[in-house]
């Protein structure tokens, strides 16, 4: 006769585990990192040693496209990261941390020079309000950028067609 053992863990678990094994220990909302900003992708980046996701925001993915109105196509999402790299690269930031998300990286509300760099990057289109309400009604007023391209796709819908990424 076999038996199965069938545990219950509390909703918060597999997060909990992700944020200790990947670094974010000690961290919690509410708390501050501060430090230099180091750029890894169009809504990403490292703040002493912690990896960081903007929160409130999706920027394109590294291998993201759009199309100029004129026709042409363009990498779009390196486009993103070099205009974060111009903005916020080798800079101070502070960071608000607000969470973890499902990949063990700090969410948090990134400010440089009392700028919300997440409120930025919708304004000028680099990035779309996600996961919130946040940023929808800078989204709202934003005319450039993802808005002004002839077309783009929702970072969301461009993992999704992405076999094998999250």
């Amino acid at each position: 006769m076999e038996l199965l053992l069938v545990l219950a863990l509390p909703a918060g678990y597999l997060v909990l585990r992700t944020l200790l094994r990947r670094g974010g220990r000690g961290h919690r909302p509410g708390d501050t990192i501060s430090g230099k900003a180091y750029v890894t992708d169009g809504d990403g980046l490292r703040v002493r040693g912690r990896t960081i996701r903007i929160a409130g925001v999706d920027a394109p993915e590294h291998d993201q496209a759009a199309r100029h109105r004129d026709g042409t196509w363009f990498p779009h999402g390196k486009r993103v990261k070099s205009e974060l790299i111009r903005e916020i690269g080798g800079k101070h930031v502070r960071v608000s941390v607000e969470g973890v998300d499902r990949f063990g990286r700090l969410l948090g509300n990134v400010t440089c020079q009392g700028r919300d760099i997440g409120e930025w990057l919708v304004r000028e289109g680099h990035a779309i309000a996600a996961y919130s309400d946040r940023y929808k009604h800078v989204e709202r007023e934003a005319r450039r950028g993802m808005w002004d391209h002839a077309h783009n796709f929702d970072p969301r819908d461009h993992r999704r067609r992405r076999p094998g990424k999250g």
